[in-house]
């Protein structure tokens, strides 16, 4: 069995980092039992830290408008079962499902018109994070290229007199 794979080594530790933060454990804590130096851990918390935001954008991004979706379906097919209840034959179903039926279809609109409310915010609210972060990075000086010359203005009638 050869050496193990550096990557390896390190995915395996962050692994054994994340679970003792989890368990409350500081750094010094961390290194003194996983018998390495206190700034290893540090970088190990900061690379944790970048793939859980990168975790929690993917799902602002990508999982969140599809499961509001989802819920959205769910919801109108519980309003759609309900109102069959409520005008159901009078053998098929009791007063007191009816009345059941109604109990859950107020709570269903009310739930709908919540989500409704509260998600297109959060949508709303991570597009704008978006564009800001977009025109911090095109205004980053870093960012811009040596060869980009500012444009120039042309003299004004004023200027020239």
């Amino acid at each position: 069995m050869g050496i193990p794979n550096n990557r390896f080594v390190i995915m395996e530790r962050r692994e054994k980092v994340y679970s003792m933060l989890s368990q409350g454990l500081n750094e010094l804590e961390i290194a003194k039992q996983l018998k390495v130096d206190q700034s290893t851990i540090c970088r190990d918390v900061n690379s944790i830290r970048k793939q859980s935001l990168h975790a929690l954008d993917s799902i602002a991004k990508d999982i969140l408008p599809y499961e509001f979706n989802k819920c959205l379906g769910s919801i109108e097919q519980i309003i759609k079962e309900c109102w069959i209840i409520v005008q159901g034959n009078k053998d098929q179903w009791t007063n007191k499902d009816k009345i059941n039926a109604l109990k859950l279809l107020k709570e269903t609109v009310r739930t709908k018109f919540e989500i409704l409310c509260d998600g297109p915010t959060v949508l709303q609210v991570q597009k704008l994070e978006d564009e800001v972060n977009k025109l911090k990075q095109d205004n980053d000086p870093s960012q811009r290229s040596f060869f980009v010359l500012p444009a120039l203005q042309r003299p004004s009638d004023d200027d020239v007199r």
